[in-house]
């Protein structure tokens, strides 16, 4: 498994201006390859291959002032760029349903481009000394504390709004085995929302439910959103460094508030002994919204698949297995009276009928009047949906329990 280590460098910072300056011939370099591919495709020639974008253009002048390897990964990038295109109009011709729209041929790069130095084009012997240092850069990381060589795999240049980031990618031992407290029969469910940013059910119902609290991310946007309407309205066109900043600091709050979230899920999870954890995610469910104009420029602002990419790759470092299922209809049906859970088909036009009601915005009513929490329902509901081998457990509970003879 990979891990990132990043490192943000900001304006006025000793490696921005060469940071600026490389990714920016990097874009020069990216665009001249792209002329050549772009006009190969639309007269009918055909595009090119690494090896042969290497050869034209190894006495370009942005090629000669980035080191080889550098170079040759740019051009690289742009070939995969072509191939994975063409995968995806082969996959759309034979299955449409796939795309919101047919793919079209990869563009040319606005502003600056993504810089990777290798393996080979890090110094060892500086390595072997306790630096990590580019060749040809006046970069110069720490190495980190029994880092391996070998399990070093590239350094990347990030260009982002008004900053870089440079990120250190390198190889870590599989800890899934060093996890041997874990407990079976225990699972986990989480419906992921809005105010609550994840909602998180067990298959003991001794457990108490585990919410995590979305407000934070819908306060930072809501303030983002102001700033930001307030400054443009003085440029009218373009951006400034006042705008950069601000996008900056509520980029890498977001980034801070997940991470930190995750990172206590996963050690509550291993705390606990969770062994299997199922994740409801619809495809494309935000590109349809219609839940209102504040509602929606809320949800679509918050990053529910970051959290989601997050929370995986760390739960499966640990060895607990992970499954992310679509939710259709599971914020509907009554986890209480074990009503039946379809999944959506467009091309369906039943209605379906559930037991229960959602009343307000938090509570779920069942048929015989039992209140429980809407999003602990829809948790357990994508348990059910996702899980059924771990969570039909709860259904004799339930059965025996006296809710269901409740008036």
């Amino acid at each position: 498994m990979r891990q990132v280590e990043k490192h943000v460098i900001k304006r006025g910072d000793a490696w921005f201006d060469y940071c600026s300056q490389i990714t920016t011939i990097s874009r020069k370099l990216y665009n001249t390859a792209q002329f050549t591919q772009r006009q190969g495709f639309f007269f009918g020639w055909s595009t090119q291959s690494q090896a042969k974008l290497d050869l034209l253009f190894k006495q370009d002048e942005n090629y000669k002032a980035l080191p080889a390897k550098v170079a040759q990964l740019v051009l690289k990038q742009n070939a995969d760029a072509w191939l994975a295109y063409y995968k995806a109009l082969k996959e759309y011709k034979l299955e449409p349903s796939k795309f919101t729209g047919k793919p079209k041929p990869p563009g040319y790069i606005d502003d600056k481009n993504l810089v990777k130095f290798n393996n080979q084009a890090i110094g060892k012997r500086e390595f072997n000394k306790g630096w990590i240092i580019p060749s040809m850069s006046p970069i110069k990381i720490p190495v980190k504390p029994e880092l391996r060589f070998q399990d070093l795999c590239e350094v990347r240049i990030v260009p982002k709004t008004g900053y870089f980031v440079i990120e250190v990618v390198y190889e870590v031992p599989d800890q899934s085995q060093l996890c041997s407290s874990l407990n079976p029969q225990l699972n986990a469910a989480i419906d992921i929302g809005l105010d609550n940013l994840a909602t998180i059910v067990f298959n003991d119902p001794t457990i108490q439910p585990i919410v995590v609290n979305g407000k934070p991310l819908k306060s930072i946007n809501q303030f983002y959103n102001k700033q930001i309407a307030k400054y443009r309205g003085f440029i009218k066109v373009g951006t400034s460094h006042r705008i950069a900043n601000i996008v900056r600091n509520r980029n890498n709050f977001v980034d801070s508030y997940l991470h930190q979230s995750t990172f206590r899920i996963v050690d509550e999870f291993l705390r606990l002994g969770v062994t299997h954890v199922s994740i409801g995610k619809n495809e494309q469910w935000k590109t349809h919204l219609d839940l209102g104009k504040r509602t929606n420029q809320s949800f679509t602002q918050i990053p529910h698949a970051k959290f989601i990419e997050m929370l995986t790759y760390k739960l499966q470092r640990v060895g607990i297995i992970v499954v992310v299922n679509e939710e259709s209809y599971t914020s509907r049906a009554s986890f209480i009276d074990w009503d039946n859970i379809p999944t959506y088909d467009p091309d369906n036009k039943v209605k379906y009928t559930f037991s229960g009601r959602r009343v307000k915005r938090a509570w779920y009513v069942s048929k015989n009047g039992f209140k429980i929490h809407a999003d602990v329902n829809g948790a357990f509901n994508i348990g059910r949906k996702s899980n059924p081998e771990g969570f039909d457990c709860l259904n004799s509970i339930l059965l025996y329990s006296p809710i269901y003879s409740s008036t």
